[in-house]
């Protein structure tokens, strides 16, 4: 809920429902996209009959994206200046 309220906020209320759409596409392929690397790291580093080997990969794989996740979103929501008030 505060991401989609982050995405309607500067967004003219007659494209609200397109930024929202969007917002839900973006969230439905960054998961599909995020399992296909994590699988990937995961077969990549499997041996046959294990499950160790193959779950070691997929965690260090998941280790090195969260913060690279965390440094994106970070640079994405920053605080926005309001223009108004500077010029006033």
């Amino acid at each position: 809920m505060p991401a989609a309220s982050l995405v309607v906020d500067g967004v003219r209320p007659q494209d609200a429902g397109s930024a929202s759409g969007l917002l839900q596409t973006t969230r439905q392929l960054g998961g599909a996209i995020g399992l296909a690397v994590v699988v990937s790291a995961y077969a990549a580093g499997a041996v046959p009959g294990t499950f160790v080997p193959g779950a070691h990969a997929a965690f260090l794989t998941t280790a090195a994206l969260a913060p690279l996740a965390f440094i994106l979103t970070v640079l994405a929501v920053r605080p926005r200046r309001n223009t108004a008030s500077q010029s006033a």
